[in-house]
């Protein structure tokens, strides 16, 4: 379902057609119009448009790294998976081979204990 949700940006107002709920929308509206504010207070000849895009840059920015974070941590989890694969077939091999040592002791022992008895 699309919402109409409204906004005010730099003292000017949107009107956002979305399927994000309103909160989301005003939180990021705010945030924006935050930076937005903070960027023309400590730079009275910079304008709305140019405060914009230097919040469109940061943006981009902080979007990028953390793309490349999350890439950077899933090929991490895919190193884990791989190393707990490789880690349960080996230690499903040695249970294995456990088990037929065991039945190997069993055995043995059953002979020595045939042998004593003669």
């Amino acid at each position: 379902m699309v919402n109409k949700v409204r906004v005010t940006i730099a003292g000017a107002p949107y009107a956002i057609a979305t399927t994000d709920t309103e909160n989301y929308i005003t939180t990021l509206a705010k945030k924006l119009d935050d930076d937005i504010t903070k960027l023309l207070d400590n730079n009275g000849n910079l304008s709305v448009t140019k405060a914009a895009v230097f919040c469109a840059m940061d943006y981009l920015d902080e979007y990028r790294k953390s793309a490349g974070s999350a890439e950077n941590m899933r090929s991490q989890i895919q190193d884990y998976i791989s190393d707990a694969a490789r880690a349960k077939l080996a230690a499903d091999k040695a249970k294995a081979e456990n088990e037929t040592l065991k039945r190997e002791n069993a055995a043995l022992r059953e002979q020595l204990a045939k042998l004593q008895q003669k």
